[in-house]
Order: C-alpha cells, then sequence, then structure tokens
C-alpha cells in the first residue's frame, strides 16, 4: 500500500479497528483475508506519520509486542509485507532485544533480491540503521550485520550508498570508538575491498584504506596484530597488494623483520607473502634467525614457520624453498633443541601437519615427509605417544595436537591404526586420569572416524571399537559387576 492510495482524512481516523485486524490475524490466520489485513497494516503505517504519530506507535506497541509483527514478514502477500515493512523493521533494528534485531535483519536480508528491491532499501532509512548495528555489544549481530553488507556491495546501487557522505560518516564515527568495533569496521572494509575492482577504488578514495594502514605506527601490540589480519585479507587481490606496497605497508614489515630485537616480528607474516619474499627476502632473514642467540627471537621466528605453514601455499613455499632451506634447518633445529624451543617446535610442526583442505598428493607427500623426520624408535609416532605420558603439560598437549592432525590425513590414519601401541593406548580408558587428557583422546578418535574415506582405510575391526568410544563418549567408565556374600 502507498500513502497516496490513503486519502489525508483517514490518517485521522483511529486505528483500533485496525490493531483489532491485525491481533485477530496473529491469532486466527484463516480469519482473516489478506487485502484487508494489508489495508489495515497500511492505514496504520500512515497514521504513525501524524503529530501524535508517537503515541499512536506506543498505542500499537502495548496492543502488540513487535516481535509479533514479524510473524507478517515471514512468507505472507507482498502487500502485507510491503504495508508493514519499513516503519517497523526500522523499530526492530534498534529493538533493546536481540532476538527482534536479528529477525528484523533477517527480513531486511530478504532485500537482497534483486537490484529493484535493493534500490528501495538504500532509499529507505534502513540502511543507516543496520550499518550502527556494526556498534553493537552483540557480536551474532555485528556478525550479521558485516555478512549482510557484504553481500550488499555486490550490487552497484549498494555499493554505491555504502560510500555515500552518510553512510562514510557512520563508519567513521564508529572507527573512532571502541576498539573492538574499528576492527570490526576494518574487517568489513577489507572484504568489500576485494570484492571487485570498482569496491576496492571507492575503499581507497574514501580513505578507508589509509585508516587501517595508519594502525601499524601504533604503539599498541594488540592494534597491531589486527592491522596484520586485516593486511591478510586486502593482500589477497593484485590491487590490494598494489595499493599496500605503494602506501609502504609492505617495506614497514620488511623493516619489522630487519630488527633482532624487535617482538613485532611475530606480526609480520600472517600474510600471503610469496611475492613480497620474492623481493625483500624475508625467508632469508627467518633462516639466520633460527641461529640467532636471542631465544626471544628464535622462538618468534619459529612461530612465524608455523603460521606460514598452516595454509597450503604457505607450506609449499617453505618446502621448495632451496635458498634458504628453511624446512630442514627448522627440523634439525627441532632435533638439537630442548626446553621452550622443542616446544615452540613441536607446536610449529603441529600446525604444518595441521593443513588438509586441499587433499592433493603433494600435501599429502610434504605433511608425510615432515612427520618422519620426527623421529623416533621404532617410530615417530612412538615419540609422541612418550610425550603424551610425560607431566610437562605444553608437551602432552602439543603432542595431542600433533596426533590429532596426523589424523586428517590418509597415511596418518594407516600409522595409526595400524600400531599396536597407538590403538592399545587409545582405546585404554584407564591410560588417561586427567579430564583434558580424556578430551584430546576423544577429540583424536572424532577426526579419525570423521576423515573422509576412513572406514575404507581403517580395519574394520578397530575402526567399529573407535565408533564405540565415540558413542561412549569421553568420561565412559565402565561398570564392573560387584557380588557380595554374605557370611554364615
Amino acid at each position: 500500500w502507498e500513502k497516496s492510495q490513503i486519502q489525508p482524512e483517514e490518517t485521522m481516523v483511529s486505528t483500533t479497528s485496525e490493531i483489532d485486524t491485525v491481533r485477530n490475524f496473529l491469532n486466527f490466520p484463516g480469519n482473516v483475508d489478506i487485502a484487508e489485513l494489508a489495508t489495515a497494516l497500511g492505514i496504520m503505517n500512515v497514521s504513525l506519520e501524524g503529530p501524535n504519530g508517537e503515541q499512536r506507535r506506543q498505542a500499537i506497541l502495548d496492543s502488540m509486542p513487535l516481535s509479533a509483527f514479524f510473524t507478517l514478514l515471514g512468507s505472507y502477500d507482498d502487500a502485507v509485507t510491503s504495508a508493514a515493512c519499513k516503519e517497523y523493521l526500522t523499530l526492530g533494528l534498534q529493538f533493546n532485544s536481540s532476538e527482534v534485531r536479528m529477525l528484523a535483519l533477517s527480513q531486511v536480508e530478504k532485500c537482497l533480491e534483486s537490484e529493484e528491491t535493493v534500490i528501495d532499501l538504500v532509499r529507505s532509512q534502513m540502511l543507516p540503521v543496520v550499518l550502527e548495528g556494526l556498534g553493537y555489544d552483540d557480536n551474532l549481530i555485528s556478525m550479521k550485520v558485516t555478512e549482510f553488507l557484504v553481500k550488499l556491495v555486490n550490487y552497484a546501487s549498494g555499493l554505491q550508498a555504502l560510500f555515500d557522505s552518510g553512510s562514510i560518516a557512520i563508519l567513521d564515527q564508529l572507527s573512532h570508538g571502541d576498539e573492538t568495533v574499528k576492527f570490526r569496521v576494518f574487517d568489513l572494509v577489507s572484504r568489500i575491498s576485494i570484492s571487485s575492482p570498482e569496491a576496492f577504488q571507492l575503499c581507497e578514495t574514501s580513505g578507508a584504506l589509509n585508516a587501517i594502514t595508519s594502525e601499524l605506527n601504533s604503539n599498541d601490540l594488540l592494534l597491531k596484530l589486527n592491522a596484520i589480519e586485516t593486511f591478510s585479507k586486502i593482500v589477497q587481490s593484485r590491487t590490494g597488494y598494489t595499493f599496500l606496497e605503494r602506501a609502504g605497508t609492505i617495506q614497514s614489515l620488511v623493516e619489522i623483520m630487519a630488527q633482532e630485537d624487535d617482538n613485532d616480528i611475530v606480526l609480520v607474516l600472517e600474510i600471503n607473502f610469496e611475492e613480497i619474499d620474492n623481493k625483500y627476502n624475508i625467508l632469508l632473514k627467518m633462516d639466520s634467525y633460527l641461529s640467532s642467540s636471542n631465544m626471544s627471537l628464535k622462538i618468534n621466528t619459529i612461530n612465524i614457520i608455523g603460521v606460514i605453514g598452516s595454509n597450503p601455499r604457505g607450506l609449499k613455499l617453505l618446502n621448495s624453498s632451496v635458498s634458504p632451506k628453511i624446512l630442514c634447518k627448522f627440523l634439525d633445529l627441532y632435533h638439537s633443541s630442548a626446553g621452550d624451543v622443542k616446544i615452540a617446535c613441536l607446536q610449529s610442526i603441529s600446525c604444518l601437519l595441521g593443513v588438509s583442505e586441499e587433499s592433493t598428493p603433494e600435501i599429502s607427500d610434504i605433511t608425510h615427509q615432515i612427520y618422519n623426520q620426527i623421529g623416533g624408535d621404532p617410530t615417530p609416532l612412538s615419540t609422541l605417544l612418550s610425550n603424551v605420558k610425560q607431566t610437562l603439560e605444553e608437551l602432552r598437549i602439543t603432542s595431542f595436537a600433533i596426533m590429532r592432525n596426523m589424523a586428517l590425513h590418509p597415511w596418518g590414519q594407516t600409522e595409526m591404526t595400524n600400531s599396536r601401541e597407538f590403538i592399545d593406548y587409545i582405546l585404554n580408558r584407564s591410560t588417561e586420569t586427567t579430564k583434558l587428557g580424556k578430551e584430546w583422546k576423544f577429540t583424536i578418535i572424532q577426526t579419525l572416524i570423521q576423515a573422509p574415506n576412513a572406514e575404507n582405510i581403517i580395519p574394520s575391526n578397530i575402526f567399529d571399537r573407535l565408533t564405540r568410544y565415540l558413542r561412549e563418549g569421553p568420561f565412559f567408565v565402565r561398570t564392573e559387576a560387584a557380588v557380595t556374600f554374605e557370611s554364615a
């Protein structure tokens, strides 16, 4: 219903009968004609714009909870949605109930069906209210808002609306407030920037990208970490990489690496850096840091190797590096080290073995080679099983994590289920007495069973025993029958 279809004098009519119509529909849907319902909602909607609009709005909400209106917005006739939509959705987006806000957002998301409905949305007052949702305390709401806005920019009108002066002002205000909200805005900008060349250009000309790069100059370690995480998204596109290099951001990251005593080294290589390494020789610097007498620098470099190798592209880069042979040097360091350095090496090995999202022969071969180089008597798995029986918690957890990541790979499933030592340990509930140990054993078994093609790789008798363990849960205790003898 459009406002022009309702005569001016009708706006003064009491909405009591219309409220009764809507309430009757909510209670008995079959008793009210859709056309009658749309008319009632249209009159109610127009009545809110008069001099007594606020009073009428309160009267409506006193009669029916706001959440009830969302029943009208699900699957009924378009006339109902058109009449009820904008006023009540705007109220819903601002309501102090997360459930109502989420319902409103879900309904607004339906506007992303076509360019026409998006144009209607951005011309309304709803978009500014949606943007303000980035500042809500509820993370689920802010995440929902982010996902909506990322989809919105796929439409030309949505992209332009998000970068008009009003929207930019809201985003700018949000980014100057709470640090959590600031990085929600930065995350949104980074994701939008890689959606299309046009989107990137708008992100750059609006100054949004410069605001992100300036965070690298902060003295706050957490702010730098968040900025690096944002860069890792921007650099995924060619235009993003070019921008960061032109802005001097890439050079700044390399300069951080060049300072041996700078703890910020751990920040630098969160990004995909193969092209950066070709220009700045970062792996060569890291290779030298593995030999440093500065223990903090050495451990941070070990951690970075884990970060780089925790995705397929990074793992391939480490493995293919010939000058320097950084992966070989890292594994040599594992064998020759002790204490904190040894633990750090094991933690990074766990990251390297955790790469399974690309189940290619190349990734499988690299991870299997790394596992074999752990060494052990008679196998690396024996070393890991020995580690989890020690008292040092960090050593136990890291070794559990490596076994869990082994279970992601077919070669790991074969190694584990063909090892009598492993099966005796993992299925014997008395081998672990701590809650943490029991939970790790359960996680390893769960990973084994749920791996693709596991039933064809794991021997059937072992598969059945593992399945039973999983069904019983991590803390199952078998009850034994007790016989009481009564003395004569």
